[in-house]
């Protein structure tokens, strides 16, 4: 059953209306009915159980109402993925894949050798292009939450939010010892919290390596990565 979602916390009984992308969708593509239950995420880890009581296919307005609510378990670990900016559109098609094996935050970086260049004046419409496509792809993938984005920032501010995580990992190159796998073996297997920094088509610099080092990654070999 596909999954929507209604940014609201709402509970058993109670009525409330859809509207704009998700009404069209429900009423104009899959053409549910008066009388059919549909599956409602708040984007966190609220399940709802609604039952439809009207349709106005003019607006399309979908009125239901709450008949189950459940909270789902959060997905573990939180993985927060800092990226750097790749060129063209490469990032959208990182934030769907990513979406759809579970990362919970997405962080674009610009680093050294960063070559994709986001004018100020664009940014806050690139991040609202950016959340609606992990909206459409936790949909796809039916996960109740989505993933939350966050503004752009520079390397060493991303270095900083990572204090409260168990894990960080830097795939970088010039690594010829330490495998992933041993990584998640030895330091992952209570992490709550993780962090991965994927570079830019450059990678990283040493510089930045040794910045990562310092507060406590674990750069790891790409040739265990399976490139």
């Amino acid at each position: 059953m596909p999954r929507f979602f209604i940014f609201k916390d709402l509970n058993i009984g109670e009525h409330t209306g859809i509207s704009g992308e998700e009404a069209h969708h429900i009423a104009r593509v899959l053409r549910y009915k008066k009388g059919d239950i549909i599956s409602i995420s708040d984007g966190k880890n609220i399940e709802y159980t609604g039952l439809i009581l009207d349709i106005d296919i003019k607006g399309p307005i979908i009125e239901i109402e709450i008949i189950d609510k459940k909270n789902a378990d959060p997905i573990r670990p939180y993985i927060t993925l800092y990226c750097g900016l790749p060129k063209g559109e490469k990032f959208e098609w990182i934030l769907q894949k990513n979406t759809e094996i579970g990362v919970s935050e997405f962080v674009p970086m610009i680093t050294e050798r960063t070559v994709a260049n986001i004018m100020p004046s664009k940014s806050e419409f690139k991040l609202a292009r950016w959340s609606k496509i992990v909206q459409e792809a936790a949909k796809q993938c039916m996960r109740i939450n989505i993933p939350e984005v966050r503004e752009i920032c520079d390397f060493d501010t991303a270095l900083s939010k990572t204090s409260d995580c168990q894990l960080t990992i830097i795939p970088w190159e010039n690594e010829r010892e330490t495998s992933l796998k041993d990584v998640l073996k030895y330091k992952g297997r209570d992490a709550s919290k993780v962090a991965v920094f994927i570079g830019p088509e450059g990678g990283f610099s040493e510089k930045e390596i040794e910045k990562a080092v310092a507060i406590g990654a674990t750069p790891v070999s790409f040739k265990f990565l399976g490139f």
